[in-house]
């Protein structure tokens, strides 16, 4: 018992020792190698060397995307390496140290700014103190977590079936390709880790290498190595399909129904009209949802084109009204009117001929006209008496008796013929008026396929386009 106490305490002494020694030894090597070192300057064995930094990016989060502002949020992992010709050690001289790890205020890093920054806060990749690893070889890995604020030219014509690519390059701010050249760790950025967002579908993170020129407008013309991560996402559109496509084309189709309304009831122009209210509505909706852009989305264009086609619509509503409005004051339909809207339009809308050869003045009947006239004739020469002569206070009696149903004749005469005028003018005016109603209703079915065919060929246009 006595003999596995004093065995343990022999090694838990050991150890300690052991720990103590690791940290002697590294504070032996840091002091070793910050002792002459100095951060200002370009860790560069000689200066016409070139120093080069690999970066590496890893997208966790997409924040937001304004595009209103043409701003991306996002959510950052970013890697750099460079090799540091001051800070190289021999692993075998130092116990088997191959890494130390140091805050990275103590060494050299490379001014790396991302160009499409816009946050005026920003202060550095990092708020709080980050470290840097150390090995042996010299080779300085970074690792900071960051969130940036970078411009973004957004393209919102498709919305909302729309794609965005967003640049973002890294690259030194100060020190040109012949000091500082950057390198991509990978082809692309790393989307291991991503979040998925609601309103966005990440598509590629592809990585270019590029070295430009800037300054050419100051005669200082210095070529700056960068490289640019292309980040390209669509927008998940099922949202704004059922909620404001879906919508406006079930208005669109409910007013192609108010040509199946009768023309001469007050309600068709009322129900165009509240439809016609509905999409002006859902157009101020609208608004607030499509971002602001230059470039009217195409949702956008079809929200106006289909409130232009209901406004032609109630228009040409209120002509077929006006159509039938004709009918009242009885004024003839004229002859090319009769021709091509009762004829030849019904032919081709398939509604068969609708002249029926109406609107003609009729005739009074022969016979009984001229039996009239005949008893007429009668009257103005009576006959004699069939029976014994009469004599001549009798016989003047009896012509006066003619001369009274005479006059009495001629008055119903009168009468009968104003009636039968009266006849015939009211039936001459209820032709001309079936004949007005009808061209109201041919005007009504070309109203009606001009909406349906406008319609289908803005929603094909739309659908071809996204």
């Amino acid at each position: 018992m006595e003999l596995s106490w004093i065995v343990a305490v022999l090694l838990t002494y050991t150890c300690a020792i052991g720990s103590a020694a690791g940290i002697d030894i590294q504070r032996s090597l840091y002091n070793h190698l910050f002792n002459r070192y100095n951060k200002a300057l370009r860790p560069s064995s000689t200066p016409s060397n070139t120093l080069i930094v690999e970066i590496g990016v890893e997208l966790t989060h997409l924040i937001d995307m304004n595009e209103k502002h043409q701003t991306l949020t996002a959510n950052l992992w970013l890697t750099m390496g460079w090799n540091d010709s001051y800070l190289r050690w021999n692993d075998s001289e130092w116990r088997g140290i191959t890494a130390l790890t140091v805050p990275d205020s103590y060494v050299w890093k490379p001014d790396i700014v991302l160009y499409e920054n816009v946050d005026q806060h920003f202060k550095g990749w990092s708020k709080s103190e980050t470290y840097v690893k150390l090995h042996h070889s010299g080779y300085v890995l970074w690792e900071i977590p960051t969130v940036t604020l970078s411009s973004c030219q957004v393209n919102v014509s498709s919305f909302p079936f729309d794609r965005q690519k967003c640049p973002l390059k890294f690259g030194p701010w100060i020190h040109s390709s012949y000091e500082v050249e950057m390198r991509s760790m990978a082809e692309k950025g790393s989307l291991k880790t991503f979040m998925i967002n609601a309103e966005w579908h990440v598509l590629s993170f592809a990585a270019h290498t590029h070295i430009r020129s800037y300054g050419e407008a100051f005669d200082i013309g210095t070529p700056y190595s960068d490289v640019t991560f292309v980040l390209e996402f669509q927008r998940k559109s099922t949202f704004y399909v059922f909620n404001l496509l879906l919508p406006c084309l079930l208005l669109t189709f409910l007013m192609s129904t108010m040509f199946c309304l009768p023309m001469e009831t007050g309600e068709k122009l009322s129900f165009g009209v509240s439809i016609l209210l509905a999409i002006v509505v859902f157009q101020l909706v609208l608004n607030e949802v499509l971002p602001e852009s230059e470039e009217l989305p195409w949702i956008g264009r079809y929200v106006i084109l289909a409130m232009i086609m209901m406004s032609v619509s109630l228009s040409m509503s209120v002509m077929v009204m006006s159509v039938c409005d004709c009918s009242i004051t009885v004024r003839p339909m004229p002859g090319w009117v009769r021709t091509l809207f009762l004829k030849l339009l019904p032919r081709i809308m398939f509604m068969g001929n609708m002249y029926n050869g109406t609107g003609q003045p009729s005739k009074l009947p022969t016979d009984e006209t001229e039996t009239f006239q005949m008893d007429l004739n009668i009257v103005n020469d009576p006959p004699e008496p069939r029976t014994t002569p009469l004599d001549h206070n009798d016989r003047s009696e009896y012509q006066a008796g003619w001369k009274v149903l005479a006059v009495n004749l001629r008055s119903i005469e009168r009468k009968h013929s104003f009636f039968i005028s009266y006849m015939k003018e009211l039936d001459r005016k209820e032709e001309v008026r079936k004949e007005w109603r009808t061209l109201a209703k041919v005007l009504d079915r070309l109203f009606f396929l001009i909406y349906i065919i406008t319609s289908t060929l803005c929603l094909a246009a739309f659908v071809a386009y996204v």
